[in-house]
């Protein structure tokens, strides 16, 4: 259960969307130390199979948004990927950013105290995402520190089938999640940050899950959400969220 405390006695966790993707490009190297060099609490992002299995730290299933490739992630080696420029197209300064493994990024923080939320889809067929990111968090003795998150929840459940002890999340809306959190016991809900008000919040804490809400860029509402008690932000702008929040 949450503890019996006022909900303004609680920090709120301030959580680096895709990293710090206000002032670098999103799911990179780049944005992650940034991140870090913020003190951000911790950072939220997304990882796809290449076609060897190897994750991916990228949003898109496709390379075309944020790479200088084209086609799935999914059907490409991981030589390809390193090969391609995923900085350029948000700013000339970041030419020449590379496309990161999640191990590269488990490395990077091993040693530092900040969280990770990874987010995971569903497996493409012929992979094991779950047990991928088990494996790997397990190798690197974060599976009791991170949190699994996907608006998939059959994803979620195999995750839980692996390792027990890792912190799951439902992504979703709001009125629509916390019912499957409550039947699953899942410790946290990922809400769109409009469909998520105080009675669900309340609610949510009643049945001691936790409250994320993505993805709020409005420092000017960061005291409106800690008043009515989220346990977490996540957001494109942490820089300034963190100064919000007066850490």
């Amino acid at each position: 259960k949450i503890p019996a405390m006022s909900s303004h006695s609680i920090p709120v966790i301030i959580e680096a969307h895709r990293g710090d993707s206000a002032n670098a490009p999103e799911n990179t190297m780049a944005a992650f130390r940034r991140a870090v060099d913020l003190d951000a609490d911790s950072m939220e992002f997304d990882v796809h199979p290449a076609l060897d299995g190897t994750l991916m730290v990228i949003h898109d299933s496709t390379l075309d948004r944020t790479t200088n490739g084209t086609g799935a992630v999914q059907t490409k080696t991981v030589e390809q990927l390193r090969r391609l420029d995923a900085g350029a197209w948000f700013s000339p300064e970041f030419a020449g950013e590379k496309l990161p493994t999640l191990e590269e990024v488990c490395a990077l923080l091993e040693k530092i105290n900040i969280k990770l939320n990874i987010e995971i889809k569903a497996s493409p067929p012929g992979q094991n995402v779950p047990l991928t990111l088990v494996n790997l968090l397990r190798r690197f003795g974060k599976e009791h520190d991170y949190i699994v998150s996907s608006f998939n929840l059959q994803a979620l459940l195999e995750v839980r089938k692996i390792e027990p002890q890792i912190q799951l999340a439902l992504i979703g809306k709001g009125p629509e999640i916390l019912p499957q959190a409550k039947h699953h016991d899942l410790p946290w809900i990922h809400g769109e940050f409009s469909t998520v008000d105080k009675p669900l919040i309340d609610a949510a804490h009643a049945l001691g899950k936790r409250v994320n809400i993505w993805t709020m860029d409005d420092p000017s509402r960061f005291a409106y959400w800690k008043g009515i008690g989220v346990d977490k932000i996540c957001t494109n702008c942490p820089s300034k969220m963190l100064a919000a929040a007066g850490t």
